[in-house]
C-alpha cells in the first residue's frame, strides 16, 4: 500500500517538509487509523534518507498526533468515541467563533466567494467519488474559514484538534451517510456574505454535529446518541 506523499526536494529542512506532509495527510484524513509509518518505507516514498523522516515522526509522536506500538513503530492512533465527542464540541466552539468573526469582516464578500469556490470543487469531487480530493477540499474549506477570522491563537488550537480527529474524517465517506437537504457549507457561505455572525456560527455547528453523528456511529456502532443530537437535525 503506497503512502499519500510526494518526493521531497528544495532548500527547506527535509525534516520540516516531511513533518508538514505527514501532518497534512493526517489532518485531511488520508492516513487511516492504525496505519503504521515505518521510517524506511516512508523515506522511500519521499525519496530521502530515513533520518529526517525519523525526526519528523518523532516530533509528531511528542505532539500526540502519532503513537508508538509495542514494537516501537509509529502509527496513526485510533480515536475513541469519548475523545471524538470532546473534539467535535471543542471544534464547534472554536470554528463557530471563527465563522462569526469572519461574518463581521469588511472583506466578507471575498471570503464568501473563496469558500463558495472551494465548496463547488468539493461537490464535484464527491459526485465523481474522488474521496482523497474530497477530503482535501473539505479540510481546505474549514481551513480557509478559520484563517479568514485572522485569529492566530484560535487557528493553532483548531489545527491541533484537526490533527487529533483527522483519521476519522474518512469515515464520513462510508455508506449510510444521509446529507441534509441544504449543505451546511452553503449556509455558512450565505451567513458570511450577509454579515450574520450568529447564523454563521449555527451553520458551522450544524455541519460539525451532523457529520459527527455519522462518524461516531462508525467509531462505536450502537452507541447511545450524544446529547447534541438535536443540534444536528435540520433546522
Amino acid at each position: 500500500m503506497t503512502l499519500p506523499f510526494s518526493p521531497i526536494a528544495g532548500p527547506q529542512s527535509l525534516s520540516d517538509i516531511a513533518y508538514q506532509q505527514i501532518r497534512d495527510a493526517i489532518v485531511q484524513g488520508r492516513l487511516e487509523s492504525g496505519r503504521r509509518l515505518v521510517y524506511r518505507t516512508v523515506a522511500e516514498e519521499f525519496g530521502i534518507s530515513p533520518t529526517p523522516v525519523r525526526d519528523a515522526i518523532q516530533r509528531m509522536v511528542s505532539e500526540g498526533a502519532l503513537q508508538l506500538d509495542e514494537r516501537g513503530v509509529a502509527c496513526v492512533p485510533t480515536i475513541t468515541a469519548g475523545t471524538y465527542i470532546e473534539i467535535v464540541n471543542l471544534r464547534v466552539t472554536l470554528e463557530g467563533t471563527a465563522a462569526a468573526v469572519a461574518a463581521g469582516r469588511h472583506d466578507r464578500e471575498a471570503i464568501a466567494g473563496e469558500l463558495a469556490a472551494i465548496h463547488e470543487r468539493l461537490v464535484r469531487c464527491k459526485a465523481d467519488r474522488l474521496v482523497e480530493q474530497a477530503l482535501f477540499e473539505n479540510e481546505y474549506f474549514h481551513r480557509e474559514l478559520v484563517a479568514s477570522a485572522r485569529m492566530p491563537v484560535l487557528g493553532e488550537l483548531v489545527r491541533s484538534l484537526w490533527l487529533r480527529c483527522g483519521p476519522s474524517l474518512r469515515l464520513l465517506y462510508t455508506d449510510g451517510f444521509q446529507p441534509l437537504s441544504v449543505h451546511p457549507h452553503l449556509r455558512v457561505i450565505e451567513a458570511v456574505r450577509a454579515g450574520d455572525a450568529e447564523a454563521a456560527r449555527r451553520a458551522v455547528q450544524q455541519d460539525l454535529w451532523h457529520a459527527g453523528l455519522h462518524i461516531l456511529s462508525q467509531i462505536e456502532p450502537g452507541r447511545v446518541e450524544p446529547a447534541w443530537l438535536a443540534g444536528a437535525r435540520e433546522g
